[in-house]
Formats: structure tokens, C-alpha cells, sequence
């Protein structure tokens, strides 16, 4: 019999093509798409601004960065706010667009399979497959890092 401690209580989030896999603490909110303030950075990455609760975050597109490849947003339906989690890089909330709603769930180790998908993306932990979707496992710490320099 599983131990509850072998459980790991997670959001699986939905992106355009793949699926976001987070703690459930990371996530502060998940709210209708608003209307975003459209930003122009050097990347294509950051696709806007949101002022949430008073305070004006980064709106990313994950997979654009992950897989390096221009963003498709438009059709996103919910905007999921994000808890920052890396105390150095000083990035209190930041959102991304997602295509439906994210999914509590609790997973065991054995459910998970590593993808062998080979992808050299540093705003990429690992990609994994939970049943019959891929999930990309964010390096949430570069990429808080990475805001904080467009910030600057």
C-alpha cells in the first residue's frame, strides 16, 4: 500500500499544445482573460502587462519559451497568475495565458514517465508524460530570473 507521503499534490495546467505541471502553491489565481497592455521587449516571450490586486505583472507566454517559437495566445481563454518563488530574483506575481481551467491533482511516482524528448531550454526542467498528456515540468527559478531582467 502507497504512502500519502509519496503523493504529490499538483495543477496541471493546460497550454496550447501541451500541459503545464506546477506545486499547487505557485498558483495565486486563475481568472478570465482579460485585456492585456501589450509590451515591446526584445523577446516575444513577454506579450503584455496585467495590473492584478494593485500590482502590474509580466504576462509570458511558457511555451513560446520553452520550445523558442513565436506566441500564439490569442485563443487563451483564463490567464493563471503565478506566485513568484525565488526570493533573489524579487518577482512578486507573473501570469501566463492557459486554454481552459487547470486541474487539481495528485499524483504518485509511478504514474510519471520521463519523456526522452531531448530540449535544451533553460526555462525547462524536464518534460514528462502523466497518461496520454506531455507535461513540461518548468525551471521556475531561471525564468523569475529571467523577468527580473526585463524589469531592469
Amino acid at each position: 500500500m502507497a504512502n500519502p507521503s509519496d503523493f504529490i499534490h499538483c495543477v496541471l495546467v493546460p497550454l496550447q499544445d501541451h500541459f503545464l505541471l506546477l506545486p499547487h502553491p505557485t498558483i495565486a489565481e486563475v481568472i478570465p482573460m482579460p485585456r492585456i497592455k501589450a509590451t515591446q521587449h526584445e523577446t516575444n516571450y513577454h506579450i503584455g502587462s496585467y495590473t492584478w490586486r494593485e500590482t502590474t505583472m509580466p504576462i509570458i507566454d511558457l511555451e513560446s519559451m520553452i520550445e523558442n517559437k513565436t506566441p500564439q495566445s490569442d485563443d487563451a481563454n483564463k490567464l493563471c497568475i503565478l506566485n513568484g518563488i525565488n526570493p533573489d530574483a524579487q518577482v512578486e506575481f507573473y501570469a501566463l495565458p492557459c486554454y481552459g481551467s487547470p486541474q487539481l491533482i495528485t499524483l504518485h511516482e509511478s504514474a510519471i514517465q520521463a519523456t526522452h524528448d531531448s530540449d535544451d531550454s533553460a526555462f525547462l526542467h524536464c518534460q514528462i508524460k502523466i497518461g496520454n498528456k506531455v507535461a513540461f515540468i518548468p525551471h521556475l527559478d531561471n525564468i523569475e530570473n529571467y523577468l527580473q531582467q526585463l524589469s531592469e
